[in-house]
């Protein structure tokens, strides 16, 4: 998923069998529950309630796999109003914000969408697309002519939405290569100003009145991430360019110290009570209070995709939604489920069950790489011994995307990531569990990120990578590559383009016969280790093959996951055969044991039972 959480809220989650889930369609697929729990909270704001006079904490919460929710909640009592999207597929909305006539606007992803909540029919409205390139309007800002401003990703543009007429706007790319227009402040004085990156950061000025706007960040403060803008509460606009502080007027940006900023107003009521909100409840503090009035929330949100799984060393299946991370065990031989904790904002991309120990590597995560014991208590800290034991390393990116998570020669783990925002490069990371040491090799191969991995019986790694790397990156190649390393000299021994036209590599997995198959967009192809050449490759048919599903099984096949289902490698012919569909789809995965092939589809765990 695309952004970093500004707030996560988990609650206990509900997990069972539903009535509302659908039913395998073969006796062979066996469902093991469907997830239900709170989704992340993206922004939140105070505003009128439904009559005069009262006011309400309005709360977005992301669902994949479902539709938004706008939760509103009284701050007095915690009961809650809850308005979900009108339009299927729209997941989040990171834009909240008051409109001149006092109504709530939303801005949504992944299509961009304005919505106003309307207390009279109780239900979010469609009020159109601003721009139909976009997929996030990230922020939206009032601007001093009553309409509203949204930042947008993938063309970082500014978008203008009138509230008095419905009318929305396309102002045009704020910036004419970068991604993310990721910030919009409006001050009070005819300017709009926007926050961009992240591959190169720049700040742009947006006068109302002439429709003009350009570049105002000085140059000596260029650099690579994000430029950010907000309105203080002082009604002045301020921004931040890596470390240093900005006051912004009109076309021009001052450099200012830290302790000139004036912060957002707080979140808080008419009277000047402050509020916080978590999900399951909400609390209040009159001022000069030295506690606040915590208050249960009726919310209890919806159902949540699972976005990974893994068996751990217990032999029970261990799993995480994404934004936020609700880590889940699931017995894979019954309906029982049960959430463990909560682990941060984004979601775990990778598990391996590692000796007496679950690893797990995540995305915006409480810790980029996590060290969990089954079955001893829920204790998470970053000193070891804790369960789980958060792992920091020097130089870590918590916005990195750890796809491959593998066992390797010298009791070490190894860690192939897509790179963080804005960068490429992205590295392959020795991990020693022990120690919580990590080495980190970036541009293994120049510009590229390792997203899959596998170990061959000599001790060597064969890595694949994407040309891609972090979110508002731009790729300078044009081919995924396949390449042999030494974890004992630490260096790489070959490199090589495996399939011509593809940008990805996305699973690798070592045969019976010892050769290494991997699946690179639309073609299957066969490696042969020793003598370092690809010997066979063609069409797989497949459709998308998932992320690292692909693992070894009964009979000296290998078995994987993809849009299409599961399928198996026949090791005579080197070929792929679809064995079935499931009807909801395949998400994520995989797992497997014995002739049991797990994987995700929605909020559910399926399992398949090998014929």
């Amino acid at each position: 998923m695309t952004g970093h959480l500004a707030a996560s809220l988990v609650t206990l989650a509900v997990v069972s069998l539903s009535s509302a889930a659908a039913e395998p369609a073969a006796p062979e697929f066996r469902l093991h529950g469907r997830y239900v729990g709170l989704g992340g909270c993206l922004k939140t704001l105070i505003g009128p309630g439904p009559t005069a006079g009262t006011e309400r904490l309005y709360a977005s919460h992301i669902y994949g796999g479902d539709v938004l929710d706008v939760v509103a909640v009284d701050p007095l009592t915690g009961k809650t109003d809850v308005f979900s999207s009108p339009l299927a597929g729209e997941i989040g909305a990171w834009a909240l914000a008051l409109g001149a006539d006092g109504q709530v606007y939303v801005g949504t992803l992944p299509t961009a969408h304005v919505l106003r909540l309307d207390w009279a029919q109780r239900k979010l409205v469609d009020l159109g697309r601003p721009s139909a390139s976009e997929e996030y309007i990230w922020q939206l800002a009032l601007g001093s002519d009553r309409k509203l401003y949204g930042c947008t990703y993938p063309s970082a543009k500014l978008v203008r939405f009138d509230p008095a007429t419905g009318k929305g706007e396309d102002l045009g790319r704020m910036d004419a290569t970068e991604q993310y227009a990721r910030s919009v402040a409006a001050d009070d004085h005819g300017f709009v100003y926007v926050g961009i990156g992240m591959a190169k950061r720049h700040l742009v000025a947006y006068e109302i009145a002439s429709g003009q706007h350009r570049d105002i960040l000085p140059p000596e403060w260029a650099g690579d991430n994000c430029c950010t803008v907000n309105r203080g509460a002082d009604g002045a606009v301020y921004g931040l360019a890596g470390t240093q502080n900005l006051r912004i007027e009109g076309w021009t940006a001052t450099p200012i110290a830290a302790d000139q900023v004036r912060g957002p107003a707080p979140l808080a009521l008419a009277d000047g009570r402050s509020v916080s909100y978590d999900g399951a409840s909400v609390a209040v503090t009159a001022l000069q209070a030295a506690t606040a009035e915590r208050r249960a929330t009726d919310y209890k949100g919806k159902s949540q995709s699972l976005f990974r799984i893994g068996f751990g060393p217990d032999g029970q299946l261990y799993g995480s939604t994404a934004m936020p991370i609700h880590f889940i065990r699931a017995d894979p031989d019954s309906e029982r489920w049960e959430e463990l904790g909560q682990a941060g904002g984004g979601e775990f991309y990778s598990f391996l069950a590692w000796k007496e120990v679950l690893l797990g590597a995540a995305y915006s995560g409480s810790a980029p790489l996590m060290v969990y014991r089954p079955g001893q208590p829920w204790a998470p800290d970053t000193k070891p011994g804790s369960n789980p034991w958060l792992v920091h390393y020097a130089g870590e990116n918590s916005g990195w995307r750890p796809l491959a998570m593998i066992a390797g020669p010298g009791d070490k783990v190894y860690i192939g990531a897509v790179s963080g925002y804005g960068q490429l490069g992205g590295p392959l990371c020795v991990f020693d569990p022990v120690t919580g040491k990590v080495e980190q090799y970036p541009h293994l191969v120049q510009d590229q990120s390792v997203v899959a991995l596998v170990a061959l019986p000599d001790g060597r790694l064969v890595g694949g990578t994407t040309i891609g790397g972090g979110g508002g990156s731009h790729p300078t190649q044009t081919a995924a590559k396949l390449f042999v390393w030494d974890p004992v000299k630490r260096e790489k021994q070959l490199e090589l383009v495996p399939v011509p036209d593809a940008g990805s590599v996305a699973a690798l997995a070592l045969g019976p016969d010892g050769m290494v198959y991997g699946a690179a967009g639309a073609t299957l192809f066969v490696f042969d280790p020793t003598a370092q050449r690809v010997i066979d490759a063609a069409p797989h048919g497949l459709g998308d093959v998932v992320y690292n599903a692909v693992f070894p099984g009964p009979e000296g096949r290998l078995y994987g996951l993809s849009s299409n289902g599961i399928f198996s490698i026949d090791p005579a012919t080197r070929r792929p055969q679809i064995l079935a569909t499931y009807p909801g789809g395949i998400e994520g995965g995989g797992a497997i044991r014995g002739r049991e092939i797990f994987f995700t589809s929605g909020p559910q765990i399926i399992s398949y039972l090998l014929p």
